[in-house]
């Protein structure tokens, strides 16, 4: 593909960049719009599966994106209330040599930057920051997309290419301008809200300190820490089930002595946890000025079909496309394959190419996903309700754990799938 076909990308999250360094590596003169001033992510922890390090592998990223990260020795699923460890699945050594890559984590904070100066570094990418897209069209004569924008000058302007990707988040309302599938389906509540913290480790005693990935599961609640940044920092999440909350929610700041009272009136929390929780508070990391936030979090059903994806000359990615509870740690790993398979569908074109050549790699690049995907989508939260499962079932679900935990959190077909499988000599 030749420099002169134009690529627009609306959203410089992950999805958004990921996507916008492979359009330029593909020859795509490619310009991503912005709407904040610099990449800015606030302090959450993400887990990278060996899927998508593969893909970051295939970018060239993968010592930068090491760099960051951490690479905890096993994930382990704890009962919420006794702390007592009902399964392990080893990472570390043996992920990579099962997947051909590590199981990682890493601060969004610091994977966003990573790609962003890579972006800044590729040719053939113009990034305009502070920009706001106020709308989006496919042209009547079927060979080109526009966006209107508000530049960080105030000047609007109209910008024309022969493809748009829209990554401007769950939130975002450029989908509704489009005419894909569910294109006007709104967000929806999944009855679930997430309260986030970070602290150093060195504020930590160390029998609470960690290089591990653990889930401790109970009753309307789980919550998940796992190490950032060369193990220094512990992320800590807590994902209450709203019907256990005394308080309405909303996104912001958290009172988590109020969501601890409403939790602990169902069963104490183990020490180790508590304390950890407890220590956040006390010590954690300021995030938009405050030490826990809270997060509503809201979904939409899974990906119906691929015309929910792509139509003609316009594509959805990452949250835009997919927005998916955290609960197989899969969402900024879903972005991050959204990227690699579209580079892959569109590798090859050139500037002559027939006039169908990039809407129809766009519906091969939405039929490889779609299903993968949903399929994400609905393994997360089917995995909600077996966190938070309660009576016999909790029971069932321990007893699984304990007899063959390794198999039941191990993932093959998520681990070693992929736009980039695992290859038979990794």
């Amino acid at each position: 593909m030749q420099a002169t076909s134009q690529a627009l990308v609306a959203g410089g999250g992950i999805a958004g960049l990921s996507a916008a360094i492979v359009l330029a590596e593909q020859g795509f003169a490619t310009t991503l719009i912005e709407q904040t001033p610099q990449f800015v992510e606030v302090g959450a922890g993400l887990q990278i599966g060996p899927n998508a390090w593969r893909c970051l592998r295939a970018w060239g990223l993968e010592r930068d994106v090491l760099a960051i990260s951490s690479l905890p020795h096993a994930m382990v699923a704890k009962n919420l209330h006794t702390g007592a460890v009902l399964g392990m699945l080893p990472l570390g050594l043996t992920a990579q040599q099962r997947y051909g890559a590590p199981y990682a984590t890493v601060l969004r904070a610091d994977l966003l930057h990573c790609l962003a100066q890579r972006a800044r570094q590729t040719e053939r990418l113009t990034l305009r920051m502070a920009g706001q897209v106020q709308a989006v069209e496919s042209r009547a004569d079927g060979q080109t997309v526009a966006l209107r924008m508000v530049g960080a000058d105030g000047v609007t302007q109209q910008l024309q290419g022969e493809l748009l990707l829209i990554a401007d988040g769950a939130g975002g309302r450029l989908r509704q301008q489009t005419a894909l599938e569910a294109a006007q389906e709104p967000l929806s509540r999944s009855g679930y809200t997430a309260y986030r913290g970070i602290i150093r480790q060195s504020a930590l005693p160390h029998c609470l300190r960690s290089q591990q990935v653990s889930a401790w599961l109970g009753k309307y609640l789980h919550a998940v820490t796992y190490p950032l940044r060369g193990n220094d920092w512990l992320n800590v999440v807590l994902i209450a089930n709203d019907m256990a909350l005394a308080h309405s929610t909303r996104r912001g700041s958290a009172d988590i002595q109020a969501v601890l009272g409403s939790i602990e009136r169902h069963g104490p929390l183990a020490k180790d946890l508590k304390d950890t929780i407890l220590a956040v508070e006390a010590h954690g990391m300021n995030t938009l000025g405050y030490r826990w936030t809270e997060w509503p979090l809201r979904i939409r059903r899974p990906v119906p079909s691929p015309r929910a994806l792509a139509s003609g000359r316009m594509a959805l990615l990452g949250d835009a496309a997919h927005p998916m509870v955290p609960f197989l740690a899969q969402g900024a790993a879903m972005a991050i394959e959204d990227a690699q398979q579209l580079g892959q569908c569109l590798q090859g074109l050139q500037a002559d190419a027939p006039a169908q050549a990039i809407p129809a790699a766009l519906a091969q690049w939405a039929r490889l996903r779609a299903g993968r995907v949903a399929k994400v989508q609905k393994q997360a939260l089917r995995n909600g309700r077996i966190f938070h499962a309660q009576g016999l079932v909790r029971h069932g679900r321990d007893a699984a754990l304990r007899l063959m935990g390794a198999y039941l959190m191990d993932k093959p077909w998520l681990f070693a799938g992929g736009p980039v499988p695992k290859s038979e000599k990794a």
